[in-house]
């Protein structure tokens, strides 16, 4: 499946500004949402940053495109210094999601594991695009842009 994701990816990171996220491949290919493979998917790309020498132009990271808008908008709020209630809101986020959100940002090194807060180091991740989209939709097909 990581393989199958990956070339889908590869395909559409080809065309100039496309900058389809491992959320919407998986939804464009009729794939379940899968946070684990999304993670497995950041790991490949994080450890392989060539696969994303096209979009480095644009500052685009691995965190980038596994990140769903939900979590960089909860991300966003929290750096913001919003609650975590607020954050829920915000992003749009459903009560039976937020722990996965959490857990998400939590392993990507955005929020500390043991409180509402900045986990160390976070900033890195907010280099180049980082927690910024723009989601263009046309024909029923959805691109961020940066």
């Amino acid at each position: 499946m990581l393989d199958d994701v990956l070339a889908f990816l590869d395909e559409r990171w080809k065309k100039p500004l496309d900058i389809t996220t491992i959320d919407q491949a998986q939804t464009a290919m009729g794939l379940p949402h899968d946070d684990d493979l999304r993670w497995r998917l950041y790991e490949h790309l994080e450890s392989n940053p060539g696969r994303l020498a096209e979009k480095v132009r644009f500052g685009v990271s691995a965190a980038t495109v596994t990140l769903t808008n939900q979590e960089k908008l909860t991300g966003r709020a929290l750096l913001l210094g919003r609650s975590q209630a607020q954050a829920r809101d915000l992003a749009s986020v459903k009560p039976d999601q937020w722990d996965a959100t959490k857990q998400m940002l939590i392993r990507i090194g955005l929020i500390s594991a043991d409180s509402w807060r900045p986990a160390e180091g976070h900033e890195r991740l907010l280099d180049g695009v980082g927690l910024l989209f723009h989601t263009v939709r046309t024909g029923g097909e959805v691109f961020n842009v940066p």
